[in-house]
């Protein structure tokens, strides 16, 4: 568990720059390792597992975001991560309003592993042994981030307890579901990441649909998405 903590901490993800890719599932043809870096930007910004959202910040001071990115060596085992690419910061100010947009990402779905390990060593590079280890973890939670967050939000640090009541996993025919533990970090790049970790049991199931994932971080900042269960398959299997 503690090493999970220590990889999860480190990871932020790529932007998606310019026109969206075709629609081909690129993860069910194509081995990882051969991902383009399009296709890991798309995976980890633009997919099932991931959702770009925009929030207001009333009342928040304090540096913009400078984008997401991968810290240097997020497994430990020598890389040097991804950055974020230059002129990509998402946040905006509009007459005293704030605006910025995040994405909610499901952080340990295999495929979404798979992106980050592949954005860390390289196009059809051998795969490091805690590479491969970090493959194969097993997750004890849904773990759900939103990534992005801009500096002032690290203030939330002071009031997880309320956060934790404000969100839940929204579930077809079945109640909804609060988590276990919220945990706030900081990228390299100064953004904020939120992680929610959901308990597993009872089991979302592809019969329930969609899941709606649902948090309030500070008094006018709601963050709402759906996702589509049918599209989380990854190898004939629900990947969360």
């Amino acid at each position: 568990m503690a090493r999970r903590h220590a990889v999860t901490g480190t990871v932020g993800v790529w932007l998606l720059a310019g026109a969206a890719l075709a629609a081909a599932d690129f993860w069910e043809e194509k081995d990882f390792t051969s991902w383009s870096d399009r296709e890991v930007r798309r995976m980890l910004t633009d997919s099932p597992w991931a959702k770009r959202v925009n929030i207001v910040m009333g009342g928040l001071r304090g540096e913009e975001s400078s984008g997401f990115h991968l810290g240097p060596d997020p497994f430990g085992f020598g890389g040097t991560g991804v950055r974020s690419l230059p002129g990509e910061a998402d946040t905006q100010q509009f007459a005293g309003i704030r605006r910025a947009t995040v994405t909610v990402l499901w952080i340990n779905a295999l495929p979404v592993r798979q992106a980050v390990v592949r954005a860390v060593i390289g196009r059809d590079a051998p795969i490091p042994p805690d590479g491969r280890e970090y493959l194969v973890e097993e997750d004890p939670f849904y773990t759900v981030a939103v990534v992005g967050l801009p500096p002032p939000f690290a203030r939330l640090s002071r009031t997880l307890d309320a956060v934790r009541a404000e969100t839940v996993l929204r579930r077809r025919g079945r109640p909804p579901v609060t988590p276990d533990q919220v945990v706030l970090e900081r990228d390299d790049d100064q953004s904020i990441r939120a992680l929610f970790r959901f308990p597993r049991t009872p089991a979302i199931t592809l019969e329930e649909r969609d899941v709606e994932f649902v948090t309030k971080l500070g008094p006018v900042t709601d963050i709402k998405k759906k996702f589509r269960l049918r599209d989380m398959r990854f190898g004939g299997r629900l990947a969360l």
